[in-house]
């Protein structure tokens, strides 16, 4: 379970509730089960509500993928019907099967990522003698994603997001979740050691992440803690 969310002094007006129960409804086994009540049809429309949901490679690139194997079942079945010679009928029912069992198993594995309980965020009234402070971390932070636009590699030769670096920039609680070590990404909201050693070690052997989305569906953070890593998380390339 990922430990009680840690978040820097400077965010007492966005810490998030943790999340008790993040359980998805009874109604997405249906939706998981979509591939096998509705044979062939079933995989895309429920990876289309995937990706509605969490637009991101994990479920697009599965929803292209389901897709096809259901024309490769469908497109040999109505040109040839039972004549399909022996490696063409193999070929559909491989699809067939792709589509079917081999879907519904994915749409399990990724239930709780899809279907995940939002949590409500708690957004105390902060103490008016940290207004000031709490609005120049905001700015600098804001500054920060600024700088990261408009020239990336200056932001990276600078430390914005690298807290572990010795550096002379101010940049509000930033962390740049493509090169911070370990032992950074492992104090962040609703990460653990696996997590952020699974988040290092994906960046080290594919490459960054380019999309917040891409880190919430590949990792399955608890999405009880996705706003307030939002507002500090950052992706330099």
């Amino acid at each position: 379970m990922p430990s009680e969310p840690t978040v820097p002094a400077d965010n007492a007006a966005l810490i998030e509730s943790a999340p008790t129960d993040s359980r998805p409804g009874a109604a997405s086994v249906w939706w998981a089960l979509l591939p096998i009540l509705l044979p062939g049809l079933g995989a895309p429309i429920a990876f289309g509500v995937a990706t509605s949901r969490r637009p991101a490679p994990g479920t697009v690139i599965p929803l292209i993928a389901y897709t096809a194997a259901f024309f490769g079942f469908c497109v040999p079945a109505a040109n040839y019907g039972s004549d399909m010679v022996g490696w063409l009928n193999l070929f559909a029912a491989l699809s067939a099967l792709t589509a079917t069992v081999g879907a519904c198993g994915h749409l399990f594995a990724i239930r709780n990522r899809v279907w995940g309980a939002e949590k409500q965020s708690i957004e105390p009234s902060p103490d008016p003698t940290n207004r000031a402070a709490l609005d120049h971390a905001l700015r600098l932070r804001d500054k920060g994603r600024q700088t990261i636009e408009k020239d990336p590699m200056l932001a990276k030769r600078i430390g914005i997001g690298r807290p572990d670096l010795p550096r002379d920039i101010e940049d509000g609680g930033l962390i740049d979740l493509n090169h911070v070590p370990v032992e950074i990404l492992r104090d962040l909201p609703g990460f653990t050691d696996a997590t952020a050693k699974q988040v290092h070690d994906r960046v080290e052997h594919v490459g960054p992440y380019q999309d917040f989305n891409e880190v919430i569906v590949e990792i399955g953070i608890p999405t009880g803690f996705e706003r307030v890593l939002r507002e500090y998380v950052v992706l330099i390339p």
